[in-house]
């Protein structure tokens, strides 16, 4: 992301409920902001963008952790997020508009 906003047409069904598969999530570029319990953020994980909801914050050896999960997934995510791996923060959701574009990765993948 170039620009203070970004978008990320979501893929899985991992936060379902809150962001559903085909929706696009308008999010705001990680620059320290503030971030607490509850937010969703986007991270790098393997080379991919996940959005989850943090669920819990700890500050170990001076470096903040941040605990995530899906929304629709039974168990919390394996190991944490670093802030150096935040992309961003979800801001909007915009609905359906994303289908087009999983339709077309569908095709070529």
């Amino acid at each position: 992301c170039q620009f203070k906003y970004g978008v990320l047409v979501i893929g899985s069904g991992s936060m379902t409920g809150a962001i559903n598969v085909g929706d696009v999530s308008l999010y705001e570029q990680y620059e320290k902001q503030n971030i607490k319990e509850g937010d969703i953020i986007i991270f790098k994980r393997d080379g991919l963008n996940i959005v989850h909801r943090v669920i819990d914050i700890k500050i170990i050896n001076k470096e903040k952790r941040y605990y995530t999960k899906g929304d629709a997934n039974p168990q919390m995510d394996e190991g944490y997020v670093r802030e150096k791996d935040i992309v961003g923060l979800a801001r909007l959701r915009i609905r359906y508009i994303g289908y087009p574009s999983l339709w077309v990765r569908d095709i070529f993948s």
